[in-house]
C-alpha cells in the first residue's frame, strides 16, 4: 500500500474515483491503527519494567509498619 495523506481522500474523491478513495482511506486508517499500537506497545513495555521496580519500593513500607508496632509496645 501506498502512503496516503488525508488530502488525497478529498482529492480523489472530487474527481470521482471511488478506487482510489477507499485505497487512500484505507491506507491513512491502516497507518493511524499502525501509530496506535505502536504507542500501546511502548505503554505496556513501560508498565512492565515499572511493576518490577514496585516491589523494592515496598520493602521501604515494611520498616515504618514495624515502627508503630514498636511504638505500640511502648504504650
Amino acid at each position: 500500500m501506498s502512503d496516503y495523506t488525508p488530502e488525497d481522500i478529498v482529492k480523489y474523491s472530487t474527481s470521482k474515483d471511488g478506487a482510489r478513495v477507499k485505497e487512500a482511506i484505507q491506507s491513512v486508517l491502516a497507518g493511524k491503527v499502525v501509530r496506535g499500537l505502536e504507542a500501546k506497545k511502548a505503554e505496556v513495555a513501560q508498565a512492565m519494567f515499572n511493576s518490577a521496580v514496585k516491589p523494592e519500593s515496598s520493602e521501604t513500607v515494611e520498616p515504618s509498619v514495624e515502627a508503630s508496632e514498636v511504638n505500640a509496645e511502648e504504650a
